[in-house]
């Protein structure tokens, strides 16, 4: 299923140590309830890393019939925090605790000593890359008590096009 794209922003892992929590049935009967999950999470085992990834696009040239978000807009940045934050929350929940049958929906070789990386892979607007960099800060404070809990070792807004064009991520296509 890679490459993998949601509204022009891709990603292609390297191996097949993915999951998609949607895809999952314990997933599916929850998220009636407004459970939400990230995209995408992949395994990275040469590094011991639990990639968690959500892909949005605020802008897709490609597609005229796509609806752009003006992040100048703080109400639009509140709505879209809020979001992040609880994609964020709730896969880590249903990827550390079974209460709910979602361990089905992992791939073998999460460990104690995994690091989880959560990344938030955003196609916005030209001009509006500097707004994800105060919606990171934000999302950090946010998050501060679950980065603690769950033993986070990162948390990642960063803009779709630097991000492939300056290869920060290899697997950001």
């Amino acid at each position: 299923m890679m490459p993998y794209s949601e509204n022009g922003v891709t990603v292609h892992f390297p191996n097949e140590d993915y999951f998609f929590l949607s895809e999952c049935e314990a997933y599916d009967k929850l998220k009636s309830f407004g459970v939400k999950e990230m995209d995408v999470c992949w395994l990275d085992k040469a590094s011991n890393v639990l990639w968690m990834v959500e892909l949005k696009a605020f802008d897709h040239a490609e597609n005229v019939h796509f609806r752009q978000v003006d992040l100048s807009s703080k109400d639009v940045i509140e709505y879209w925090l809020n979001e992040l934050f609880l994609k964020s929350v709730h896969t880590l929940g249903m990827i550390e605790t079974n209460r709910s049958g979602t361990k089905k929906c992992l791939i073998p070789g999460i460990a104690l000593d995994t690091n989880y990386k959560i990344v938030h892979i955003i196609n916005v607007m030209h001009g509006q890359e500097e707004y994800l960099s105060f919606m990171k800060d934000r999302l950090q404070s946010q998050l501060e008590p679950y980065i603690k809990i769950f033993n986070v070792d990162s948390i990642s807004i960063i803009p779709y096009n630097s991000a492939k064009n300056q290869k920060l991520l290899s697997w950001i296509v």
